[in-house]
């Protein structure tokens, strides 16, 4: 639906039923779109679908928090490593322990 600025100012709780209803409400100043009414659920539900499609992949992820903290020492990224490889070895070695965790 769309409406004249002057109409939304006289009748703004109507709209606003309007938008909980899940009407979408164009608000319109000389003609032309300027602002859209909607219910909180639908805005919800479009930010959460813009938060997801934005979402920052891994490595810009570590490239954000190497740039805030500075990364690994050399003795952190060695034990890191070391950890990985471990996991790694388990993971062969006990090929049950993804369905048991407490193996």
């Amino acid at each position: 639906m769309t409406a004249p600025l002057y109409d939304i100012k006289a009748k703004f709780s109507e709209y606003v039923t309007m938008a909980e209803n899940g009407e979408v409400v164009e608000i319109t100043k000389h003609g032309t779109t300027t602002a859209v009414i909607i219910s909180l659920k639908m805005f919800k539900e479009m930010n959460d679908e813009y938060q997801e499609l934005h979402k920052p992949s891994f490595v810009e992820q570590v490239r954000k928090w190497r740039q805030e903290t500075g990364g690994l020492t050399q003795e952190e990224a060695e034990e890191f490593i070391k950890a990985c490889e471990e996991d790694r070895h388990n993971e062969l070695t006990n090929p049950h322990r993804e369905e048991n965790p407490w193996l």
